[in-house]
């Protein structure tokens, strides 16, 4: 079983942080205990206690330190965007690229592709829902409330369910294809590299920006 490579001299906090990081990727929330954290990390349990107090507070700590520098370049993009729009509505395009383009630059690492990051990424289909609802209230119900502002005044002929939907679908379509992103290496016999993140992502934000304004079709009887 792989483990975290945690540097020497690297200080108790942040090596409980890169040992839950590595252990939820894994394993999941469930999986993911203070035992095998201070195990994997080299350190006891009441450290673990002293900084975080309980799992839950360790593992959303540790999913804040990841989400918190995306969603602020998210929002600066945003803004980037409403300032080139002169304050109108921002061309749709504009939009997803400030949500889909900052995983770009967070799944890249020092030495290539950060293989932790995109195992966080991937945990977002496979954790139970009561623990992803947690994970969205805090870190991005008041994001998608700001970028569904900027998506309506870009689509006003659009319903509220046609616009709630198509960010459904956008929002699973980035973490999958981030998240599988080596598969399409695979399926296409090297012809796509999944190394490269930010033209899979810009393909990705062209695709959706054509997709996402289509209305719901109707019903089909059968």
């Amino acid at each position: 079983m792989s483990t975290v490579a945690i540097p020497r001299g690297t200080d108790t906090k942040e090596r409980l942080l890169r040992a839950a990081e590595g252990i939820f990727g894994r394993h999941g929330y469930a999986g993911t205990t203070l035992r095998a954290v201070t195990a994997e990390a080299e350190v006891n349990l009441a450290s673990a206690n002293y900084h975080f107090g309980s799992k839950e507070a360790l593992v959303m700590e540790m999913l804040r330190q990841r989400v918190a520098p995306i969603n602020e370049e998210r929002l600066r993009l945003l803004d980037e965007a409403k300032r080139k729009a002169e304050f109108g509505p921002i061309p749709l395009e504009d939009i997803l690229e400030a949500l889909i383009m900052p995983l770009g630059g967070a799944a890249r690492g020092q030495d290539g592709t950060d293989l932790s990051f995109l195992q966080l990424v991937g945990r977002s289909f496979s954790e139970p829902a009561e623990f992803m609802r947690r994970v969205h209230d805090t870190f991005f119900r008041e994001l998608a409330e700001v970028f569904m502002g900027e998506i309506r005044r870009s689509c006003p002929q659009a319903t509220e369910a046609d616009l709630w939907w198509n960010l459904h679908f956008a929002i699973n379509a980035m973490l999958g294809s981030l998240s599988q992103c080596r598969r399409v290496e695979a399926m296409s016999n090297g012809i796509c590299e999944a190394a490269d993140l930010d033209g899979m992502l810009n393909r990705l934000v062209a695709f959706l920006a054509n997709g996402f304004q289509a209305n719901t079709p109707p019903s089909r009887t059968v």
